[in-house]
């Protein structure tokens, strides 16, 4: 989704630089005006200008805006309190039928869901505070075992822990106000904020995919507001269809094709169409072709192992020990799309390595 919406920008001009890092903010006459940004790859630092920066990065976001008091602006307080929540990934047939399951109130108060997700089930999630805020945050034991035992009283059959494909952990960039602690992150607000600093950087935070366009349409507003951005009509993007969109398709494409939607010609076109390198056994979904690799290079910017099996493809999220098995065949198509500047070797070494910590539970 992310991914579509960057190429649906691009489409309509947008500049998209992938694999590059935020080092600094480009200041002029006390007002932000840019960015130092650091190309991962090559390791080069560049200097982008625009006349708005938005700091839209998430539990990240006062990182940012520490940047932006080093170069001057007055100490801020920190907006948010990161709160973590782990999903563990179990077979289908925990969950038959395509229908999710919500528990609004465990055996100690809290919300379980089971969501059919992609040929599997997700089982979540829990909501603990956490001060660090890791690249790859892992999930703590408590939590691992919490999920367990309630998904176990609803299931069709209880989960054990060596029924889980792959455990993975998201952390939520929630609110605070001023004064609060962040020790209850569960009474903090889900809702976004949205805050212009004195050199005009634009920092939006909180909120949640659901309402991913109302957040856009706020800043835009408030930047109009502030004259950072010329002002313009809004909503322009109310119905404004996503690249691939394809109304009235109907879903029967196979083993994930679907998800291409008016772009699955183009899909079919490319070499390895019919050379799937993995399927799911039990639903054939959430599948993996040398084709989708190779249309992740051309269309959707992957630029190493984990773009392909871990954003462009979920297989990372569905089993995590399967998509490292299929790293190295992986690896071999990038390097014919991407050419000899691609390590094959190191971006393997390194993707099996972030798997081995999907894989394994604590």
């Amino acid at each position: 989704y992310c991914v579509l919406l960057a190429r649906t920008a691009a489409s309509r001009g947008a500049l998209l630089l992938n694999h590059m890092e935020a080092t600094g903010l480009l200041r002029e006459a006390g007002q932000v005006r840019g960015l130092r940004v650091r190309n991962k790859e090559t390791g080069a630092d560049l200097e982008l200008r625009a006349r708005c920066v938005v700091n839209a990065t998430g539990v990240w976001v006062d990182e940012v805006r520490q940047m932006d008091r080093d170069a001057g602006a007055p100490q801020a307080r920190p907006m948010v309190a990161p709160s973590q929540g782990v999903h563990l990934i179990v077979d289908r047939k925990f969950l038959p039928g395509s229908h999710a399951m919500l528990v609004p109130k465990t055996e100690d108060g809290r919300v379980m869901f089971a969501v059919p997700w992609m040929g599997k089930t997700i089982l979540g999630t829990t909501d603990t505070p956490r001060e660090d805020l890791a690249r790859e945050p892992t999930a703590f034991s408590q939590d691992v075992g919490f999920i367990l035992h309630e998904a176990g009283r609803y299931l069709a059959r209880a989960p054990q822990r060596s029924d889980v494909r792959s455990v993975w952990v998201g952390l939520r960039p929630l609110v605070k106000p001023v004064g609060e602690d962040a020790t209850n992150t569960k009474a903090l607000s889900r809702e976004h904020t949205i805050l212009i600093s004195a050199s005009g950087l634009v920092t939006v935070t909180g909120g949640k995919w659901t309402t991913y366009r109302s957040m856009a349409e706020d800043v835009l507003q408030q930047a109009m507001e502030r004259g950072l951005v010329p002002k313009r009509p809004g909503g322009v993007t109310v119905r404004l269809p996503l690249l691939g969109a394809a109304p009235g398709r109907p879903l029967g494409e196979p083993a994930g094709e679907h998800l291409y939607g008016s772009e699955v010609e183009l899909l079919r076109s490319l070499p390895g169409s019919g050379n799937w390198l993995w399927r799911d056994p039990e639903s054939g979904q959430g599948s993996l072709s040398e084709a989708m690799v190779r249309f992740a290079v051309r269309y959707e910017m992957a630029r190493d192992v984990e773009d392909v099996l871990a954003r462009r493809s979920r297989l990372l999220f569905l089993d995590a020990a399967e998509s490292a098995r299929q790293a190295p065949a992986v690896a071999a198509i990038l390097a014919e799309e991407l050419g000899t500047d691609f390590d094959a070797a190191a971006s393997t070494a390194s993707f099996e390595a972030l798997a081995g910590l999907y894989a394994t539970l604590p």
